[in-house]
């Protein structure tokens, strides 16, 4: 069901990523997870309008683990830790609109993100197919990562260890929901950060 990711993906990870929304929430989310890829000096990079989205953006309804990791990303970015804000121009969504295919199937936040790494030639943190497959194609397969390949990355380096992994997918579930987490993507990852890791330790 989940394929296994390059082995790339795993062993290196951009130190800088422009990061989508949904990326934003997966990461938020677990307080292991973001303090790991903070002790590893990982940094993420918001479009305006991606802040936008994830704190400003009008909801029907907002949930108290929505509120909390809202008020977790305002902290973040009034000292800067490892979320930052950037500033896009009309030109840089322009030269995005020229290369992409139907740029209306991506959200605005995506699209946002997609145009900030292009301009800043910096990786790319998503966790949506369609946006992961066009980030490939615009910027480059080397700088495109998923919240999964951040998971595995932190095993690989010995930031996180076995016994964290259970509790990222929990927080994960918490917030995403049985059918939308990202659990099995996750465990691919760390499954195959091990293979990468056992073959180091054999060869």
């Amino acid at each position: 069901m989940v394929d296994a990711p390059p082995d790339e993906a795993i062993q290196t990870f951009p130190q800088i990523l422009v990061t989508d929304t949904c990326a934003v929430w997966n990461v938020l989310c677990s307080r292991t997870l973001t303090n790991a890829a903070r002790g590893k000096q990982r940094y993420f990079v918001l479009a305006d309008y991606v802040r936008y989205e994830c704190l400003f953006k009008p909801r029907r309804t907002a949930s108290n683990m929505e509120k909390g990791l809202q008020g977790q990303l305002r902290d973040q970015l009034a000292d800067s830790r490892c979320f930052s804000v950037y500033q896009l121009e009309i030109e840089d969504l322009l030269e995005l609109v020229r290369v992409v295919d139907s740029p209306r199937r991506f959200d605005k936040g995506e699209l946002a993100a997609l145009a900030l790494a292009m301009k800043l030639r910096k990786g790319f943190l998503t966790d949506d197919r369609a946006a992961k497959k066009i980030g490939e194609k615009v910027i480059g397969a080397n700088f495109v990562r998923t919240t999964p390949h951040l998971v595995g990355w932190l095993v690989f380096v010995g930031q996180l260890s076995d016994g964290d992994i259970p509790g990222i997918i929990r927080d994960n579930k918490a917030f995403r929901g049985e059918k939308a987490h990202l659990g099995d993507f996750f465990e691919k990852c760390y499954e195959h950060a091990l293979g990468l890791l056992l073959r180091e330790r054999t060869t």
